[in-house]
């Protein structure tokens, strides 16, 4: 084999790898919410029968933006003309374990397993009030960052085999609730101790207190959403079910209700660079009823990619957004590209050589490894036909493969004249 032929090679390879520039994009997430028709009996337990009309936030995400939580977290809310409510079942696998040890007033509650809420309503993300509660029920309470007087919240708490819950009444200032159309920022997050993990609704890069990153409260909504299912989120084309319902009562016409406002479901993956990138949207007309709406997407790069959902209404307004969901596809490009620069590498070294034995035997192994990346490659564009042992599989013999043109590669190098 030539020096040329390897160099060809070699550079289709390269190409076949593709570009591996990050992209960051985020945009935080965005719940409405509608009057309840009944409150909720604050006890610390949550009962779907009382919780049922409230919005659920979406997904949490954990610190970082990298990874779902291992403990997930639900969240409820809802409001009437005294307070905001709400309600969050924080799921433990092993809740006699729960560090729950802060009992008094203004302690380091957030060393504790806690849910801890941000809210902000002048909207300046600025200055904002930081309530925390434990699963004594224990509260902190704070407004940028100083410890003064203690807020007017109540709260409540309880343990199951199933994790812990917390319900809590923020009564409204003097009395005087939003009104429809009006916006807080908001942030809600949650340490899980014994996993020492911090997880939030949105994405926060490297603690709580980003409030660039806190999500959007709008009071007062015709529909309320809720994620049924994020799809696979894998390789290929996926199918997300997103349900949406009417929370206003429409006017009817011979005891059929009048045709409703439409709504456009939107998708939006970010993947590395713009060739992974999908935009979608589906539209949906309203009527009375609720409905599910499917929203398929495509993703088209391995690696980690994020896939954020939205609602606007009929007058192009968002009034939902999910936290971006984090998709964890095993990097084979972004190995295969490692093992092409190794292989590069390997190649130069080679050439340099002295004629003999030596190089003989370098140029078979040599020609031996790009003969596996050339399998590999070749597998790697089935990649979307895969499961994910498959591609894990895939990237554990591109990895060999990597390893084994480094000990070649110091072999040659040991072999090149001085």
């Amino acid at each position: 084999m030539s020096a040329r032929k390897v160099v060809v090679v070699v550079a289709l390879l390269l190409a076949a790898a593709g570009n591996l520039y990050a992209a960051d994009f985020y945009k935080p997430p965005v719940v409405s919410l509608s009057p309840m028709v009944a409150v909720p009996a604050v006890d610390g337990k949550i009962e779907a029968q009382e919780w049922g009309g409230a919005a659920v936030l979406s997904d949490f995400v954990a610190v970082g933006g990298q990874a779902p939580p291992t403990p997930p977290t639900t969240v409820y809310l809802g409001y009437d003309d005294e307070a905001l409510y709400v309600g969050a079942k924080l799921f433990d696998p092993q809740p006699d374990q729960l560090r729950a040890e802060v009992g008094e007033r203004d302690g380091e509650v957030w060393r504790d397993d806690c849910l801890e809420l941000f809210i902000d309503t002048v909207g300046d993300r600025k200055t904002y009030a930081h309530m925390v509660v434990n699963a004594l029920g224990t509260k902190y309470d704070s407004f940028d960052r100083v410890v003064s007087e203690d807020f007017q919240w109540h709260v409540a708490t309880s343990v199951d085999e199933d994790g812990w819950s917390v319900e809590i009444i923020l009564p409204f200032a003097n009395q005087i609730p939003p009104r429809a159309g009006d916006k807080w920022i908001l942030g809600v997050a949650r340490h899980a101790a014994r996993a020492d993990e911090l997880s939030t609704w949105g994405r926060h890069n490297k603690s709580f207190h980003e409030p660039q990153n806190f999500g959007t409260l709008i009071f007062g909504s015709n529909y309320g959403v809720s994620m049924d299912d994020p799809g696979a989120m894998w390789l290929g084309e996926n199918t997300a079910f997103v349900s949406v319902r009417p929370l206003v009562k429409r006017a009817t016409v011979e005891g059929q209700p009048e045709p409703g406002d439409w709504v456009k479901l939107n998708v939006r993956v970010m993947g590395r660079d713009k060739a992974g990138h999908f935009f979608g949207a589906v539209k949906q007309a309203m009527s009375g009823e609720p409905v599910q709406v499917a929203v398929p997407y495509s993703i088209k790069q391995d690696g980690f990619s994020t896939v954020a959902f939205s609602l606007t209404d009929h007058e192009g307004v968002i009034r939902w957004r999910s936290a971006p969901y984090p998709v964890n596809v095993p990097a084979v490009s972004e190995t295969l590209q490692e093992a092409e620069q190794k292989l590069g590498q390997t190649l130069v070294a080679w050439v340099r050589m002295p004629d003999g034995e030596g190089k003989q035997q370098a140029q078979e192994m040599l020609e031996h490894l790009l003969g596996g990346w050339r399998y590999l490659g070749e597998r790697y564009q089935s990649r979307d036909r895969m499961t994910r042992p498959e591609l894990e599989s895939l990237l554990l013999q591109v990895q060999l493969m990597t390893t084994q043109a480094d000990m070649l590669l110091a072999t040659i190098i040991g072999e090149e004249p001085g």
